[in-house]
């Protein structure tokens, strides 16, 4: 290259000298991309020296994962500048246009910082998966151009540049900085986790898998391999942001220096991060190499917006990127620091007004513990509510010493993912400098640990190296054992577990013959419902209220003040949890901050992104609380808060323990934590009185059973049967309850198996039969037992031409819309309204003639009324009376406990009003399948409104597949409802706002038909769904219409009746005790057995 003219044509020289050897090079034989190193390497020297950059160029560049690694990594004066990608030529320089092996290496590599992608003929470059700018190009091709070979325009002089110029620019906001840490994390973790792989089958040498049993010892012993390469990821990219807010210099510094120099005051992350690496960077260090380049240039005071919450915020918005379902799992959510100032305020007046403690939560004597502190958020307000206190009691400068004095002994966190835990170690150090503090010699009490272990847990001798990180989970199990705690404060992680994830709290430990903790929460003979226990939160409100409640004999007073899902308040399933309460408690106050239901819009939620129905509780008690002997149960409050979020925060603010909006809450030892119902709710039958049998409805456990057509059902047991054994085991979604190898009998009325299981299976499937999915939403399901974890085999039994399915939401509360729902197809365990609820058959048996009706309950009421009723009689008076709107809104306050109660009116007339309009309710919710009667205007088929309000479908909705419908619209003015390319005219407002306890009958239906259905859909054959618009959904979504417009019509003459029935004369639940019908007898409450021909009977025993 000529050593004069500038700096283009310096570069087009060395472009044509680029051509002149690659031409001869291609006239040869060899691997075209390994022909192009060469020549590309003297190619970038050339354009560092015009640039005047010293450039040298790395090959074999190691990256654990060998199917993904760079070709070269480039230094510019001994530092890392960024990695080159090269390609054949004509494979591209732009990676958007990468398939098959190439897009997969591109999908790791993108994860780099700067990476300059070139195939000769075509260049780009990229930082962070982004392109930046053009692709440049060539003008010929650098297998034949030969010196003709020239840039084609001034865009490779720009993407060369910007590559060797490259200098990581300090993040201006948390938004930047997450961004790349968290790519070069997950880069990190799949290197990992590949190793790990590769050692697992001997393919590398023993490095990392030495490391992760380690790791098992030291912290974390139920650890799976993808668990440590998380933990490993996160522990480095955090440690080394941790080391970067400390103010540790880089320049100069390996891993080792600068591991050393954070160890001196986050000692156990600093250790961490030096065990962690030191064998391990040889093989990483193409990554630690990117990461450490771009946390270096940190400035954590550029990042503070003037919110304070730059680095509150940083881990939530690092998993979002990082991991969204690992955020998701572990409740890493932003939660409002008003929020939290307004829990920890009332924790601290229930301590200073109910248990005497003068200072509160500043007190000496109140140690508090976060047992799962995420970014330390509560800590960090209890740290702020005790500066409060202490300098109203003793002035500002003492201050500093009290809170040295609190965080080295009273002050505690526990969290198990590393990067929160270094969060709010920087957070804790900070807090304290502000206030004119440190932390005290001996550290923070705060502990990388996983709360649930089991406290005795002995891992014996290890080495002098890794004691320290022992220490931590040796100090942290000595808190759970030893260490008294009067106050547990925090907001547990949330999510349904699989059993045995609640460790010792759910499983006891091998050592002991004690129960385990969780027993306490349990109620005898209340199993079948208890399975709602299975999660985090209820297994950290156990540990959290036995470590204040029952632990510590001498101390077994104080405050568990918890934000949680809701569930527990009013669920069959936790009767035995509010019992526990109840007893050793004193007092409770529990704060509803979501009465809108699970789901409620956005605005109205605490959490945006968490659609789960929440509560903060509090539960206090006291010295004077009796150790032995009967207890008077304890008094809980109650109150909701509505609003919008800014509304409800707000409301928190100023809420007291006087505050007038306070409710008492019934007493009963398992009953739900609500206040007392209405008189004329509380004196009516429950539902359960008048027909006791009830069941969960199916739950297969995987969606890929149901599908609103058949054809589906079909493509995926196609797919399912051409699949390997292996195979088959991820199709099928292998479960506790039921593997491809299970051998199950089948449902009742359906063929055998053979005994031929799942992974044998060569067969077609069994005939689909109808199913109601959701309310009003009538799909189909291969009714194969071998498919469903709980089939409910009884349900099946008495399947037949009679039979209707009353479907309650008895589990949750319940907003609007009928109260009931009817079907004749046995119903899906969450028919009601997307949530789990309850179905009673009104049948016993499948010929439609032994009732599921209280024994004595139909001879009673035809003496009553002094008219002949039967059970089809019964169902179309409830039918009538609680399937509107008028029902839920007369009683919403009442519905909130879960489970329906109906008013019998004692009027001959209105009972006969009310089976007359109960009866065509009914042939409507069962599309014209029941109820039938052509002389009462209820023919059999599907109900049609009158012509002229009848909706007609004006345009049609294509069955093509680039046609496939993405979502609806309503159009108010004309009436229309708009999918895909088609619009179906005469939809009435009413029709189209039709809603179940909220959920949106069109929506949902809609939901499940879309081009990307709805629902979680987890499994690979739960992704296979209809690529088109069947006609006959058109013919369904008409049929379904009609129905709703009809339903509407009656709503009118259902909601007077209601009214007249509540102000005449009924007949209440104690007039159904005094003729002894209530309660049932155990029998009838529990399903009909299923015995051979000819032994059959009335009831089960």
């Amino acid at each position: 290259m000529p050593a004069g003219g500038g700096f283009s044509d310096r570069l087009s020289a060395a472009v044509a000298e680029f051509g002149h050897v690659l031409r001869t090079k291609y006239r040869g034989s060899g691997n075209p991309e390994d022909q192009l190193r060469g020549p590309f390497e003297n190619l970038m020297r050339s354009v560092g020296d015009a640039l005047g950059l010293p450039v040298a160029l790395i090959g074999e560049v190691p990256l654990v994962d060998l199917r993904a690694r760079p070709d070269y990594e480039v230094l510019v004066g001994g530092a890392s500048v960024g990695y080159v990608e090269l390609k054949q030529p004509g494979t591209g320089g732009d990676p958007a246009e990468f398939s098959g092996r190439n897009a997969e290496q591109w999908a790791k590599l993108s994860l780099l910082p700067n990476v300059l992608v070139s195939d000769g003929d075509s260049w780009s470059v990229h930082r962070g998966g982004r392109r930046i700018g053009p692709v440049a190009r060539m003008r010929g091709s650098v297998r034949t151009a030969g010196r003709r070979l020239a840039p084609a325009d001034g865009e490779l002089a720009r993407v060369v540049q910007d590559f060797l110029l490259w200098h990581p620019t300090p993040p201006r906001t948390v938004g930047q900085l997450v961004l790349s840490a968290a790519r070069l994390c997950k880069l990190l973790c799949s290197e990992v986790a590949y190793a790990l792989a590769q050692e697992r089958v001997g393919a590398r040498p023993r490095v990392f898998r030495g490391l992760a049993d380690d790791w098992r010892a030291l912290l974390f012993p139920d650890t799976t391999d993808a668990e440590f390469a998380d933990q490993f990821a996160q522990t480095i990219v955090f440690s080394l942001l941790q080391a970067r807010f400390e103010g540790i210099v880089f320049e100069g510094e390996d891993l080792h220096g600068i591991a050393t120099k954070l160890a001196k005051k986050h000692a156990l992350m600093g250790k961490a991060l030096e065990i962690l690496t030191a064998d391990t960077e040889p093989g990483l260090s193409t990554t630690l190499s990117a990461l450490l380049r771009v946390v270096e240039p940190i400035e954590w005071s550029l990042l503070d917006d003037g919110s304070g919450d730059a680095v509150l915020r940083l881990y939530e918005e690092f998993l979002q990127i990082y991991d969204p379902q690992l955020r998701k799992q572990t409740g890493s959510y932003y939660t409002d620091h008003r929020v939290v100032a307004a829990m920890t305020r009332i924790t601290n007046d229930v301590l200073r007004e109910r248990l005497g403690i003068h200072e509160g939560l500043a007190s000496r004597d109140v140690v508090t513990i976060d047992p799962a502190m995420g970014t330390g958020t509560f800590l960090l307000q209890v740290l702020k509510k005790a500066a409060e206190i202490i300098t109203d009691e003793e002035g500002d400068g003492a201050v500093g010493p009290r809170l040295r004095e609190m965080v080295g002994s009273r002050l505690i966190g526990f969290e198990k993912q590393a990067g929160p835990f270094a969060v709010a170690e920087v957070r804790t150090h900070s807090f304290l400098r502000d206030h004119r503090s440190t932390a005290p010699a001996s550290g923070l009490q705060l502990y990388l640990t996983d709360t649930l272990d089991d406290p005795e847990d002995n891992f014996g001798w290890l080495a002098q190296a890794v004691q320290l990180i022992a220490e931590s989970r040796r100090q942290a199990n000595r808190i759970k054992r030893e260490v008294p705690v009067m106050v547990v404060l925090g907001n547990p992680p949330h999510d349904v577990v699989p059993r045995g994830a609640g460790k010792w709290i759910e499983c006891g430990s091998p050592q002991s013959d004690e129960p385990p903790p969780i027993d306490a929460f349990r109620l005898e003979g209340n199993g079948r419902h208890e399975s709602k226990m299975s999660n985090m939160y209820v297994y950290f409100w156990r540990w959290a209220t036995r470590k204040v409640f029952d632990l510590h004999q001498d101390s077994s007073f104080g405050v568990v003040t918890l934000i949680s899902p809701r569930a527990w308040i009013n669920g069959p399933g936790f009767a035995g949890m509010r019992r526990y309460l109840r007893e050793v408690a004193d007092e409770g106050w529990i704060i509803d901050i979501s009465p809108e239901g699970q789901r409620s819009s956005n605005r109205t939620r605490i959490f945006p992104a968490v659609a789960q129905e929440l509560c903060i509780a509090i539960f206090a008690r006291w010295k004077s609380h009796p150790a032995h002997g009967p207890v008077t149960p304890a008094q809980v409050h109650r109150l909701r808060i509505e609003g919008s979020r800014e509304e409800k925060i707000e409301r928190l603010s100023r809420l007291t323990l006087d505050d007038s909006a306070w409710r008492t809450s019934m007493s009963g030892s398992t009953e739900p934590f609500v206040p007392a119902a209405s008189g004329l709710w509380a004196s009516s039958p429950a539902l359960a009185d008048l027909m006791p049998w009830s069941s969960r409805g199916v739950t297969p456990g995987r969606m890929w059973v149901y599908a609103p057509d058949k054809d589906t059902l079909t493509r995926r047991w196609n797919r399912f049967l051409s699949a390997s054994r292996d195979d088959r085991r991820l199709l099928f979604g292998e479960a506790r309850d039921r593997t491809i190898d299970s051998v199950v009998q089948p449902l009742p009325g359906m063929p055998s198996h053979e005994g031929v299981t799942l992974a044998q299976e060569y067969r077609p499937h069994l005939a689909p039969v109808r199913v109601g999915y959701r309310s009003f939403d009538r799909q189909w399901i291969i009714p194969d037992h071998r498919l469903m974890v709980v089939g409910r085999p009884d349900l099946w039994f008495v399947r037949g031409d009679r039979q209707v399915y009353i479907v309650e939401q008895n589990a949750h509360p319940v907003h609007g819309g009928p109260g009931l729902v009817f079907t004749e197809a046995i119903p899906d365990m969450h028919h009601y309204d997307g949530r789990s609820g309850c179905t009673r058959p009104l049948y016993r048996d499948a010929a439609g003639t032994n009732p599921n009706v209280a024994p004595g309950l139909l001879e009673f009421l035809s003496r009553r009324l002094e008219t002949p009723i039967t059970a089809e009689n019964l169902l179309a008076y409830v039918a009538a009376v609680t399937a509107h709107p008028a029902f839920t809104q007369r009683f919403r306050t009442d519905l909130v406990h879960g489970g329906v109660r109906v008013p019998l009116t004692a009027d001959k007339g209105l009972w006969r009003r009310a089976v007359d309009l109960g009866e065509r309710v009914l042939w409507l919710h069962t599309f014209g399948q029941r109820y039938v009667a052509p002389d009462g205007g209820r023919p059999y088929g599907s109900p049609r409104l009158p012509k002229s309000l009848r909706p007609t479908c004006e345009e049609g909705i294509s069955d093509a597949r680039e046609d496939m419908p993405e979502r609806m619209f309503y159009e108010d003015e004309s009436r229309s409802l708009g999918i895909g390319t088609g619009r179906v005219a005469g939809v009435a407002p009413a029709v189209r706002n039709y809603t179940v306890s909220k959920m949106n009958v069109l929506d949902r239906w809609f939901g499940y038909r879309r081009k990307d259905p709805a629902g979680r859909r987890r499994l690979p054959l739960d992704r296979i769904s209809s690529p088109f618009w069947p006609t006959e959904w058109t013919t369904e979504l008409l049929q379904l219409l009609n129905v709703l417009g009809l339903l509407v019509q009656e709503e009118a003459g259902q909601a007077a009746l209601l009214a007249e029935v509540c102000l005449g004369p009924l007949l209440k639940v104690d007039d159904l005790e005094v003729a002894g019908i209530v309660p049932s007898p155990p029998a009838v409450r529990r399903g009909p057995r299923r015995d051979p021909p000819g032994q059959g009977v009335l009831f089960g025993t």
